[in-house]
């Protein structure tokens, strides 16, 4: 792929960006430009009367155009990938110890992309992203002088309720995952609460010890004024085949002093088959507290050895290659979401709610076409497991998990071409369709790089 077949749109100043002039992330805590034209100020009230006494799960609602940020959901799962390098040298681990802290170095990478970049290249609020339609895909790349390419696919595997699947590999190196989230959110004062209920599976092809990750709730706060961004809550885990614990706080900032974006945490060993809080039998390994949008250290608990976990200020993410949209297929996001992006680039809010109104109308009589019809629709790209049929490894790691942090669910959508699959005697299970695979998903096309 050449340079000249590539467009670049990160060109932004520093000021507005996010970045400092040598690329490098600028991460923002609370945004000082408000989301909300002037021109619809009336309606945003409205809009929020109608939130504060909903009762249900808010993802059902119809969000007004002018809070919409033109990008499909599915776009960001693809900040798995954000540092390539980072993913491809986990690889290099020769120990189990040495793996789980380049693992929870890998995490802890994913973070700025998926909840404060967007806040921090505009300065401006967090807006909503487009609810994927049954079986929308996104399909992306990157690439790393080192390591090769990272590819990485995400597919829509329910509407109701809304789940995304993921799969993303580095073949050079031999490391891959699968995984999927949704979202549940609530008002609670005037904080929005979301628990993102989902999984990730890290393999790796040089070892047989593999990642299970859970994910970590979210608060969307300053939402009455205008201006909402994210903060990290709860507690999430990294549990590995062979007894490996990391274990993350995160924490939101208290009302009258203290920091944004702050975590601490531990890895450890734990050869029990249930988590427990700080249990004595737990084998201390490393400690480790940060800022994940800033620098984040890791102490050796034998030794006392201080290091760099990640900063995410130190080196800027790898530049994303997706497919123009002219040459995606009609289920890719951006070809689907094209005429209601192009709408809202160009601040015209009633087009734009015209325009996901033909596609949300097309896709209930799509639902009602099927359903008139008996047919059931299956994902093209991943199939489901449940953790109960899955193998006795599988089954031991996300049980241990399952007992520390129930969002996690039973069982996992697996990518239909996951090379571990290859090593299994059985084959990916009736449900998969299995119409997709690495080579049609990817072309050598010219691509653009956002």
């Amino acid at each position: 792929m050449t340079s000249d077949s590539k467009s670049v749109s990160s060109n932004l100043s520093s000021a507005s960006s996010g970045r400092t002039s040598s690329g490098r992330a600028t991460p923002v805590s609370e945004p000082t430009g408000n989301i909300v034209p002037t021109s619809r100020s009336g309606d945003f009230m409205s809009f929020l009367k109608d939130v504060l006494s909903f009762t249900g799960d808010l993802s059902s609602m119809t969000c007004p155009s002018f809070l919409l940020n033109g990008i499909s959901l599915l776009e960001y799962g693809a900040h798995w990938s954000d540092y390539p390098h980072v993913l491809a040298e986990i690889t290099k681990a020769t120990s189990s110890e040495e793996r789980i802290k380049l693992v929870a170095r890998w995490f802890v990478s994913t973070l700025y992309g998926s909840y404060n970049k967007r806040v921090a290249e505009s300065n401006s609020g967090e807006k909503k992203p487009f609810n994927p339609i049954l079986g929308e895909q996104f399909l992306a790349s990157w690439d790393d002088a080192e390591y090769g390419e990272t590819k990485f696919v995400c597919e829509q595997v329910s509407h109701h309720p809304p789940v995304s699947a993921i799969y993303f590999e580095n073949a050079q190196a031999g490391i891959y995952g699968s995984g999927h989230f949704s979202q549940k959110s609530k008002f609670k004062g005037t904080t929005m609460k979301v628990v993102q209920e989902g999984r990730v599976t890290l393999r790796m092809k040089n070892s047989d010890e593999f990642y299970c990750l859970s994910l970590p709730d979210l608060n969307i706060c300053s939402i009455l004024s205008g201006k909402p961004f994210l903060e990290m809550s709860s507690t999430t885990f990294i549990r590995s085949s062979k007894g490996y614990t990391a274990e993350f706080h995160w924490y939101t900032k208290p009302w009258l002093y203290g920091e944004y974006h702050k975590f601490d945490g531990k890895m450890f060993k734990d050869a029990a088959t249930t988590f427990v809080q700080d249990s004595p039998a737990q084998e201390q390994l490393f400690t480790f507290r940060g800022k994940w949008v800033a620098e984040s250290r890791v102490t050796d608990v034998a030794t006392g050895e201080d290091s760099v976990l990640f900063d995410v200020q130190a080196q800027p993410s790898a530049d994303i290659i997706i497919k123009p949209v002219g040459e995606q297929s009609e289920l890719e996001s951006r070809k689907v979401w094209q005429k209601v992006s192009e709408a809202l680039n160009s601040g015209n809010y009633d087009v734009a709610s015209k325009e996901k109104t033909v596609i949300e109308e097309a896709q209930r009589a799509l639902r009602k076409s099927r359903a008139e019809a008996g047919e059931q629709w299956k994902p093209s790209m991943f199939y489901w497991v449940d953790d109960a049929s899955d193998n006795e490894a599988v089954k031991a790691c996300y049980t241990y998990l399952y007992s520390a942090k129930e969002s996690i669910g039973t069982g996992s959508w697996v990518y239909n071409n996951s090379p571990h699959l290859a090593e299994q005697s059985a084959a990916p299970s009736a449900y998969a369709s299995g119409t997709q695979t690495p080579s049609d998903a990817f072309s050598t096309a010219p691509s653009s790089v956002l």
